[in-house]
């Protein structure tokens, strides 16, 4: 059964045409200058020593990439338990879509994907981890030029073919490792909110937690230290890696409200929906079968975000971390 997102895989030539003027001058440039550094590339001097997106392994550089979580998709889904961060956006219709974070550093010899196309919301939620990477296949036509004004590194099956499998069509993959190969100038790893450290007091038990999307439910189950994925009432699993899991889990409840652009993809205007991750809100904190209630907030779009419990700050534990952003 077609979704309203699928729309953009069918209208990929429209999108090449449309998108290619907007982004391929940029990424074509920025390629270049890649190309000159990759032999710096392996070893960083001003590297974090400890990976500010984990608080273990040492830091590296950052790719992002738009990955595709509704229908058949959920059983196609590959390399998400190597990503360190993986955000939950809702998009049209209320469905959603993740927005996985590597850093080299740790990068998955295995594929990751399937992509899909990129959103309002991921500019201004990638903004304070500098020039990353993002791995999408395209894009509505009135967001092109926000993307390629963004400071990001766009990377799509229309200025970067040789990176994506089965020509960008759906279900499309790439190497991680050959994204920071070929783009070795990406920003290097930087807080962006993240603190680790024991856990603090004032946790509650908790067995599971729950987030609910207007169209997707996410379940999350205790596992010893690790929580369960589970998606509509479905194990999550990732191809050759088993259950997908995450050493904490963050309900951040934002505000979503009508995105800038309207899809017209599907013969009918489809609006889209931007989460505001910018702002302040309330958001419930799981690690170790406990939870914590407390607050977030993001005093502007390239700013780190704030996570906190009573004023204080919440540690997180070392390892990875799925942020789900629930809207209101």
């Amino acid at each position: 059964m077609r979704t309203r997102g699928d729309t953009r895989m069918t209208n990929r030539l429209s999108y090449r045409r449309r998108g290619r003027a907007a982004l391929a001058t940029a990424v074509v440039a920025a390629a270049a200058t890649a190309a000159g550094l990759l032999a710096a590339a392996g070893c960083s001097s001003s590297s974090p020593a400890t990976n500010p997106l984990t608080g273990q392994g040492s830091g590296g550089h950052v790719l992002a990439a738009k990955i595709d979580n509704v229908g058949a998709a959920q059983t196609q889904l590959s390399g998400l338990n190597s990503a360190d961060l993986v955000y939950v956006i809702q998009v049209e219709g209320g469905l959603s879509r993740y927005l996985a974070v590597f850093d080299s550093s740790t990068a998955p010899d295995v594929r990751v994907g399937p992509l899909r196309s990129a959103r309002q919301t991921d500019i201004p939620l990638l903004a304070p981890f500098g020039r990353v990477g993002l791995a999408y296949t395209g894009a509505i036509s009135g967001l092109l030029p926000e993307l390629a004004a963004a400071n990001l590194q766009n990377i799509t099956p229309a200025v970067a073919p040789k990176l994506f499998s089965n020509g960008g069509s759906s279900p499309t993959y790439l190497q991680t490792s050959a994204v920071f190969s070929a783009y070795p100038n990406l920003a290097e790893t930087q807080n962006v909110g993240f603190q680790f450290g024991a856990a603090p007091d004032g946790g509650q038990p908790a067995a599971s937690a729950a987030a609910q999307l207007p169209g997707a439910s996410f379940a999350f189950t205790a596992s010893g230290q690790k929580w369960l994925v589970s998606v509509d009432g479905r194990a999550a699993t990732s191809s050759g890696q088993g259950r997908l899991s995450a050493d904490n889990v963050i309900i951040q409840h934002v505000h979503v409200v009508a995105g800038k652009f309207t899809d017209h993809n599907a013969g009918h205007a489809d609006n889209e929906v931007f989460s505001q991750t910018t702002g302040s809100g309330q958001a419930d904190f799981y690690r170790g079968g406990q939870v914590w209630h407390g607050q977030w907030s993001k005093a502007g779009d390239t700013s780190p975000t704030d996570y906190t419990v009573g004023g204080a700050t919440m540690l997180l534990a070392p390892g990875r971390t799925w942020i789900v952003l629930e809207g209101s």
